[in-house]
């Protein structure tokens, strides 16, 4: 009987290891949406990715040039005018439309004034971006 109780635990327990290992895929990166930007609430971290995710990031009242990458289920934020990694994280879609960043670090050694900046995670919802097309069709319903 104990061998038949071990032999279920062991299966029940790599089918949890299974299941845990089969996490959905989202079906595209942050960087592939068109015609929205990513922001945060009070826009602190926005970034653009019809313009090769550049954006800013907004700390202490120093704006940071910045331009995103995307690589698996991390993200960089680099500062282009330094060209130096800002800070890093992990990336996942929360609740379908936002975009969460986790487990955000900061490169303190080439920017000593982010060693104050306790900022764990970032939530950023899309924003449509206004075309031309926009306004004229805006125009035309006034």
């Amino acid at each position: 009987m104990k061998k038949l109780v071990c032999a279920a635990f062991a299966v029940v327990f790599l089918l949890s290891i299974a299941m845990c290992g089969c996490t959905p895929v989202p079906s595209k990166t942050p960087d592939k949406y068109e015609g929205v930007k990513w922001v945060t609430p009070d826009y602190s971290l926005r970034f653009n990715p019809d313009d090769d995710c550049k954006g800013n990031y907004t700390y202490n009242n120093v704006k940071y040039n910045i331009q995103v990458e995307f690589d698996g289920s991390r993200v960089t934020a680099t500062d282009i005018d330094k060209d130096q990694k800002l800070f890093d994280g992990d990336w996942m879609f929360e609740e379908g439309e936002h975009l969460y960043i986790h487990g955000v670090k900061y490169n303190t050694s080439d920017y000593e004034e982010l060693k104050g900046d306790f900022q764990e995670f970032f939530r950023l919802h899309k924003e449509k971006i206004k075309t031309d097309d926009d306004e004229d069709s805006e125009s035309e319903t006034e």
